[in-house]
C-alpha cells in the first residue's frame, strides 16, 4: 500500500510539474477586436503590387519572408480603437495592437510609452520578448521603426494600413 501510495505521489508530481511549464492562460490581445491586417504572407520574389497590395505591404513582404511567418491576424487595444479608426497620430501611454504570428510563434507589438512608440516582438507562449539586437534583423523593433516611418501615407502614429 506504502508503494502504491508513493507511485501515485509521484505520478501526481509529475503531472504538476508538467502542466507548469505550458501555460492554458490566454494572451492580453485574445479579447481585443480584430483589426483590418490579416492575411496569409506572400513568398519572397512575390510582386503584390499587381495584386491589389500597396508599397507598405510590399515591403514588408521583402522584409519577413524569409522568416516564413505565414498567416498573420491584428488586434487592437479597445481603450485605442476610436483613434486607431481615426488615424490618430498620438496615443494615450499603453499596450495599442498585435500583429500575431501563429506559424512562428511570435507577436508584433505596438505600444506607447512617454508619448512614444514602442515596438516589439513577443513569444506568443509566455509574452516574454524575443526581439533581436542585430541592427537590421527582421525582428529587430528598429526594423519595425524604420519601415513605419518611411510610409507616412499609410503608417500614422505607429500603425500602418487601411483601417476602414
Amino acid at each position: 500500500m506504502k508503494k502504491l501510495l508513493t507511485v501515485i505521489a509521484l505520478f501526481t508530481a509529475l503531472i504538476t510539474l508538467g502542466a507548469a511549464g505550458t501555460s492554458n492562460a490566454a494572451n492580453y490581445w485574445d479579447k481585443w477586436p480584430a483589426g483590418k491586417a490579416k492575411g496569409p504572407m506572400p513568398e519572397c520574389g512575390v510582386n503584390v503590387l499587381p495584386l491589389g497590395g500597396d508599397d507598405i505591404l510590399q515591403a514588408t513582404v521583402d522584409t519577413y519572408c524569409k522568416l516564413k511567418p505565414g498567416a498573420y491576424e491584428s488586434y487592437i487595444n479597445p481603450a485605442v480603437k476610436k483613434d486607431y479608426d481615426k488615424r490618430a497620430k498620438k496615443y494615450a501611454d499603453g499596450k495599442g495592437g498585435v500583429l500575431v504570428f501563429k506559424a512562428i510563434g511570435a507577436v508584433f507589438t505596438t505600444d506607447f510609452a512617454g508619448g512614444k512608440i514602442v515596438y516589439d516582438v513577443l513569444a506568443i507562449k509566455d509574452e516574454k520578448s524575443i526581439a533581436s539586437k542585430d541592427k537590421g534583423h527582421p525582428l529587430n523593433p528598429e526594423t519595425c521603426a524604420t519601415c513605419h516611418a518611411g510610409f507616412n501615407g499609410a503608417c500614422q502614429g505607429g500603425f500602418c494600413g487601411n483601417r476602414h
